[in-house]
């Protein structure tokens, strides 16, 4: 190949991608890749090496997700088949991770003094949770942040982040992983046999833009303002009244989406700010 073709892609018959071949990474640049070297095909895909271009390529100054953390950690294991239900702590799973927010209405509750109840597993507000593994869970990015006081841990399938606010905002932390920036990172990191997996040390490698504190702030106060709807949304789900969900979600929905898309134009230095 060319200097100006160095990565080739074959589709088939449907235009599916069947062979990327590609001569621009040298041996040694994949074995020094970090955080573990990387000889996955998947992970060499143009699409997530324009992404991490588009990244080093903005007028903000890169940081990672490990530059700010404060705490990171997954629930307990509890193995065997028994039975800890009860009432008093809330147990957190990748099911109750939604798009808009954290999904409270049938939310498993557990006793005191269940294994599962371990200090390290607890959340508090401004906490991010994002799901560890599973292509229904990291696959399909499920992280969400904690918006007001609630007595829950998470389970052995859910991370918690704690950031250091002082430096960042986890608000705009979590929006910028939604967006295809982090959501791109995320994809071509995730790993596995049989069950794909994201480790800690992945994680603190995501790469995040230092966009300004105002613009972070800015964007704490619009999620807080969808907030309110998905809320709205899950207490109409408790009370079994579906067109009033259906109405408040969708308008979380929409609100998330278009703040993502504002965000995503702040990186791309096509606007100052989401608001």
């Amino acid at each position: 190949m060319s200097n100006k073709n160095l990565v080739q892609i074959t589709t088939d018959e449907k235009g599916r991608e069947i062979v990327i071949v590609r001569v621009d990474k040298t041996l040694k640049e994949m074995m020094e890749e970090k955080p573990t070297s990387r000889w996955n095909a998947v992970y060499w895909r143009p699409a997530y090496v324009k992404n991490l271009k588009e990244i080093t390529d903005s007028n903000f100054s890169i940081s990672k997700i490990g530059d700010f953390e404060e705490y990171l950690t997954y629930g307990a294991i509890v193995t065997g088949g028994k039975n800890y239900e009860g009432k008093g702590v809330f147990l957190l799973n990748q099911g109750d991770i939604q798009f808009t927010g954290l999904d409270d209405t049938d939310m498993k509750e557990i006793k005191k003094n269940s294994p599962w109840n371990i200090e390290r597993a607890k959340v508090k507000t401004k906490s991010l949770v994002l799901a560890r593994s599973g292509v229904g869970g990291v696959g399909k990015n499920r992280i969400t942040i904690i918006t007001k006081p609630i007595n829950a841990v998470v389970d052995s399938f859910v991370d918690v982040l704690d950031l250091d606010i002082r430096k960042i905002n986890p608000f705009y932390v979590l929006v910028f992983w939604k967006t295809k920036f982090g959501r791109l990172q995320v994809e071509r990191i995730i790993n596995g046999v049989g069950t794909v997996n994201i480790s800690f040390d992945e994680i603190r490698e995501i790469k995040i833009l230092n966009i300004p504190k105002n613009v972070q702030d800015n964007i704490e106060s619009e999620y807080k303002k969808m907030s309110k709807y998905h809320d709205k949304a899950m207490e109409a789900k408790k009370n079994d009244q579906e067109a009033e969900y259906k109405k408040n979600i969708e308008i979380a929905e929409k609100m998330l989406k278009d703040l993502i898309a504002k965000t995503e134009a702040v990186v791309r230095g096509e606007r100052k700010d989401v608001i």
